[in-house]
């Protein structure tokens, strides 16, 4: 039965509610696994992220390691061989079936992000992916990482929306109309940016308003302010915080037209002249050093 709750109506407890309700059925159809992120180029790319976090600021092998909202194992399949041990934390069981733990050092935890039960400072390094949008309010997450990890530890997190980005697509579509569909690039991320429910809704029967509420942040903030997430780590006792800009707008056409080359030219440029072309980027990279 479709959902009449509005955005006003997403609260805390709903948002759980819906995030089960949703990654549930995603998992259960095989269509989180057909996400763009599992793609073997991405991983690669994440890959290499995790390597250059790991091995520089915590040595050949740190001890032990968690990720939030771990799903079916993305970051975990991705650093299980870097890590003595992971603990995958996350609240739908039916993701985390699907965890491969053949490995032998991979716990997984059904526990919300923002009061796992391990003592303070138990790990070194802290991930998520994907993740922090799925959340009611970041801030509790930011402050329970930081109570966990060691001093020295660092904390990871991708994949997270990038309000400026939308603000950007939500002035332009305002400005433009059906304008805006001369511009094919811009025009197709009106759908994702802004409308990611009725897309969900119509591509994936994953009920609109159940979608909308399983990502709060997102749907009622727009997003994330880097700055302001910055901020936050620091007065919850991150020493160091930095933010890093991906995906930029028109990327995906670039590398699926076979011209890899020219996206990474492209996004060299950008982060050159980054102070004012941050909003032209997806996604928020955040890495914290406590």
């Amino acid at each position: 039965m479709k959902s009449t709750n509005s955005r006003t109506d997403i609260s805390p407890e709903r948002a759980i509610e819906a995030n089960i309700h949703v990654h549930s059925q995603l998992a259960r159809t095989g269509e989180y696994a057909r996400s763009p992120h599992f793609r073997p180029e991405n991983r690669q790319h994440v890959r290499r992220i995790l390597e250059s976090l790991i091995r520089p600021h915590l040595g050949a092998r740190p001890w032990r390691a968690i990720d939030f909202g771990c799903g079916t194992g993305f970051l975990i399949d991705l650093m299980h061989d870097l890590i003595d041990r992971i603990d995958g934390i996350d609240i739908t069981p039916e993701m985390m079936r699907q965890v491969d733990l053949s490995p032998g050092n991979i716990h997984l935890h059904e526990s919300r992000a923002e009061s796992t039960p391990f003592p303070d400072e138990t790990f070194d390094f802290a991930t998520s992916y994907s993740f922090m949008d799925h959340l009611f309010d970041y801030r509790p997450f930011i402050t329970e990482a930081a109570r966990v990890l060691r001093v020295g530890g660092v904390f990871f997190s991708d994949l997270n929306p990038n309000r400026a980005f939308i603000d950007a697509i939500s002035q332009a579509a305002s400005a433009r109309g059906s304008a805006l569909e001369g511009f094919p690039v811009v025009h197709r991320e009106v759908e994702g940016a802004l409308n990611n429910g009725q897309y969900y809704e119509r591509s994936l029967g994953v009920d609109a308003a159940m979608l909308e509420a399983a990502e709060p942040i997102k749907t009622l903030s727009r997003g994330f302010d880097a700055t302001e997430v910055m901020s936050f780590a620091k007065d919850v006792g991150f020493s160091q915080v930095r933010v890093e800009y991906e995906w930029f707008l028109g990327q995906g056409p670039i590398i699926n037209g076979e011209r890899p080359k020219d996206a990474e030219v492209i996004r060299q440029y950008l982060r050159l002249v980054e102070p004012v072309a941050g909003h032209l980027f997806k996604y928020l990279r955040f890495v914290f050093i406590k």
